[in-house]
């Protein structure tokens, strides 16, 4: 085997071990997440009434733990789309990942405080603290997402349509607007600013992003996704 061959080898084993990381981390983050939904042990020795009650009581937790895993598994997504391009990785890029990777593993903490002591949104602190979590992830996302476009031609395979695919158009929007939202964010906070202004961004934020989406990508179908499109035979060749 020549030493070609051999750095080959070592270079796409390499990238499998970030892959697999990356991968795990997303599995453990949503095991926690679900394993804070339960009910006490106590109800076990209650009554039918008092077991019902509690199960109501654990919803908003159930439901704080279905959004959380739809924006995770949309990040993770994304993430697989991304590194389906790689064909190589610098130490920039694992940083990079690595970061992401810790905006992720913070949704726990902030469910915890978002759905405190089972009840919607007990502070208002931990749902902008959350909230903040959410933008965290997008923000090192897009970083890394503009990474591999600074540098497609070194790193990745079918350089020409990554940009189409990540819809990178959009999502460097992310730069400028999250900043802001951190800004609006900590004056809510710190200076008292009334919430409205900031929630009112972020319903902004969310439209433009959409407008934009539609504007470059309405007609990339690629990868999307409806009910149709699951009773549909795939035309792609395994």
């Amino acid at each position: 085997m020549s030493s070609h061959e051999d750095h080959e080898i070592k270079k796409e084993f390499q990238l499998e071990r970030i892959i697999f990381f990356s991968d795990a981390v997303f599995a453990i983050i949503i095991t926690i997440l679900v394993l804070d939904v339960r009910l006490p042990e106590v109800v076990k020795y209650a009554s039918e009434a008092a077991a019902n009650t509690a199960f109501f009581k654990i919803l908003p937790k159930l439901l704080g733990y279905i959004i959380a895993f739809y924006i995770i598994g949309g990040l993770w997504m994304r993430h697989l789309r991304m590194f389906s391009f790689l064909k190589d990785y610098n130490r920039q890029l694992v940083i990079l990942n690595l970061l992401f990777l810790l905006s992720v593993s913070l949704y726990p903490f902030g469910q915890s405080l978002f759905f405190s002591s089972g009840d919607f949104m007990q502070y208002h602190l931990g749902g902008y603290i959350y909230v903040l979590i959410v933008y965290f992830s997008v923000f090192t996302q897009t970083l890394l997402i503009g990474y591999l476009v600074m540098n497609k031609a070194d790193l990745c395979v079918k350089s020409d349509k990554i940009e189409m695919a990540l819809r990178w158009k959009t999502m460097k929007v992310n730069y400028f607007a999250i900043p802001v939202m951190f800004i609006l964010l900590f004056c809510t906070v710190v200076f008292n600013f009334s919430g409205r202004v900031f929630w009112i961004a972020v319903v902004i934020k969310f439209v433009v992003m959409k407008v934009l989406d539609f504007i470059y990508y309405r007609h990339y179908k690629e990868d999307k996704v409806s009910i149709l499109s699951f009773f549909r035979r795939s035309s792609k060749v395994r």
